[in-house]
């Protein structure tokens, strides 16, 4: 079995005791700065988007908020508008040029490549605007892209060496995600577990040390805590556990099922004849259509998982909110949106822990709903990453759910081995090179 070669394996960390010491400390001194980069960062993208909003929709609620105010013919045809506007960005100005190989923070530090800034402000901009139009997309991804960049950048202003720079994007990865999601060991694992292939000491200590730092900052100026906090209980009985699998054995099903729907989708697209910027804005007009029936389906989802956890619904509604959510989430993406599909994701998986939560209770009363929405969560982000411990890590700092690790570590990795057997590639496969570690080891590798 062929493993990895981590940050320190790469020539990061040489082999003398003395010259170790230095360059570590160096490390942490380049980790600590990508750290303030990465967040400031974040910030500035999330202002952004508060701007856009408050400027288009008066309010800074919420995208399914401002969707509900929005009369029904209206709110069809604003995600067509973003996906118009963002098309014009991405074929007129960004064009197909050179520069866009190697744009995306995960190729580039699975290549060992820079980060182009032009292309990478550029599809930040296209994101800013699908995102604000309700395109169900996730706003994270510009903010760990535009982290990465922040790195990038600053390790060429130091005239870093290569090993050095893809240590910064990494760093600025790491940030990106911790600053987003308020979750600094998720962050730092899921560079390592997923865009690297290996966790190693040399490199995770650093990585960590970015993330934290930039979630610290981000919570100091917004001001914020856990993006889902919730009290759900344990569930520790036979039957109870015995739910839980099965959540995580139906999350490993469905998984690659969305895998498959959004590779279908972008090849679908793609056969089209039409300019870019219209095939998003068809696509805009679909996802429109479908906020006209319910309108969670605009947006990354994170009001929908906080209702779920926090209110009582009827199974109907959380099944047709997904199935639409589904449907949205890869006409977005696959008409060339840019933007995550990572939070979108947590949200199909908290549905589907909630309808596993509602035949549970058919059964034993007592099993606590909002449990079961967070083992579904992690369950299906299993699934579709292939990377059970960010999963786990992640819906616990998310949440501050530490009670229900039992739970979650049981789901998780019954949907990863469930998912990896009928569809070895994850949801991030075509973003990381065939011969990257974590597209060669067997399926059962942790």
């Amino acid at each position: 079995m062929t493993t990895a070669p981590s940050l320190g394996d790469a020539g990061l960390i040489p082999s003398s005791r003395y010259s170790r010491n230095v360059q570590l400390l160096r490390l942490l001194g380049l980790a600590i700065v990508v750290g303030m980069l990465g967040a400031l960062a974040v910030l500035a993208f999330h202002q952004l988007l508060s701007v856009l909003e408050l400027a288009l929709y008066g309010s800074k609620q919420g995208l399914v908020a401002d969707a509900a105010r929005l009369p029904p013919e209206v709110r069809i045809f604003v995600p067509a508008a973003g996906g118009f506007v963002a098309g014009l960005i991405l074929q007129y100005f960004l064009g197909h040029r050179k520069e866009q190989s190697g744009a995306d923070y995960m190729e580039a530090i699975a290549g060992g490549s820079d980060i182009p800034v032009r292309s990478s402000l550029l599809k930040s901009a296209a994101s800013a605007a699908t995102v604000v139009s309700g395109g169900s997309i996730g706003r994270e991804g510009s903010m760990v892209q535009l982290a990465a960049l922040a790195g990038s950048v600053f390790g060429k202003v130091l005239r870093l060496s290569s090993d050095e720079r893809r240590f910064a994007v990494a760093c600025g990865a790491a940030a990106g995600l911790a600053g987003a999601y308020n979750t600094p060991i998720a962050g730092a694992l899921f560079v390592a577990e997923i865009v690297l292939g290996v966790i190693s000491v040399a490199s995770f200590g650093p990585l960590l040390l970015a993330a934290a730092i930039a979630d610290l900052l981000v919570r100091h100026v917004s001001h914020g805590g856990p993006i889902f906090a919730a009290t759900p209980g344990n569930l520790q009985s036979v039957p109870e556990l015995i739910g839980v699998v099965a959540t995580g054995i139906a999350a490993g099903l469905l998984g690659p099922l969305l895998i498959s729907a959004l590779d279908r989708t972008h090849q679908g697209f793609a056969s089209m004849r039409l300019p870019l910027w219209l095939k998003m804005a068809v696509g805009g007009l679909a996802v429109g259509g479908l906020s006209a029936i319910r309108p969670e389906v605009w947006g990354n989802g994170y009001s929908v998982i906080n209702s779920l956890l926090h209110q009582p619904w009827v199974w109907q509604s959380v099944l047709l909110i997904l199935v639409l959510k589904v449907f949205a989430t890869t006409l977005t993406s696959g008409s060339g949106a840019v933007g995550g599909v990572f939070t979108p994701t947590l949200f199909v998986g908290a549905a589907i822990g909630t309808l596993a939560g509602s035949v549970v209770q058919l059964v034993l009363p007592g099993a606590s709903m909002p449990a079961f929405t967070l083992v579904g969560m992690s369950a299906f982000l299993a699934a579709v990453t292939h990377a059970p411990l960010t999963a786990v890590v992640m819906v616990s700092e998310m949440t501050s759910g530490y009670s229900l690790l039992p739970a979650l570590v049981l789901a998780s990795l019954a949907g990863y081995y469930v998912s990896s057997a009928l569809h070895p590639g994850s949801i991030y496969a075509h973003s990381i090179p065939q011969n990257h570690p974590t597209q060669t080891v067997p399926s059962t590798h942790l």
